[in-house]
């Protein structure tokens, strides 16, 4: 068995139980599951090692992504991640309300229903004119939720150069 990845646990609280990584900080805490029976986790001080049990390219990878998210938990208990999106519309003027945790888009190229988007737990959303503003602490929540905006308020089925509204991603997390 040899070391493969070393990750910094500067600035957070990270317990290894199990197979359960658990990492708290001043915004919250996450967890993450170990769910390869060849991946063992072991802790020194303020330092992660990920080891695998052989070589191989799979192995390599299931560990770097691995190492790959505790940096992120770390880095998301510290520092909430935040993703901007913006409205763009050219022939109805749309608007923008957050309600709770649903973001509701009146008015999109003339539509008369609502087009609307819920935004899952853990992600918080703030609507300021025409720019969406998302943040929590989970990188891989605040992305799903800016992609699944973007994916839900687009035009489909009209020539994309005369209509270009919807609403886009202008900061990733």
């Amino acid at each position: 068995m040899s070391t493969k990845f070393k990750v910094s646990l500067k600035g957070a609280d990270v317990t290894v139980s199990g197979s359960t990584i658990t990492a708290k900080g001043k915004e919250g805490s996450l967890t993450a599951e170990i769910r390869y029976p060849f991946i063992k986790v072991r802790k020194e001080d303020e330092t992660m090692f990920i080891d695998v049990d052989k070589d191989t390219a799979y192995q390599k990878a299931i560990g770097g992504t691995l190492a790959a998210e505790v940096r992120n938990m770390v880095a998301g208990v510290n520092k909430k991640y935040t993703a901007e999106l913006e409205l763009v519309y050219m022939h109805f003027p749309a608007t923008l309300k957050g309600v709770g945790n649903r973001l509701i888009v009146e008015n999109f190229v003339g539509e008369r229903k609502a087009r609307e988007v819920v935004v899952p737990d853990g992600v918080s959303i703030k609507v300021s004119g025409t720019k969406i503003t998302l943040s929590g602490i989970d990188k891989y929540l605040v992305g799903q939720a800016a992609g699944t905006i973007e994916s839900k308020i687009q035009i489909k089925n009209k020539d994309r150069r005369v209509f270009k509204d919807g609403v886009f991603i202008t900061k990733k997390p």
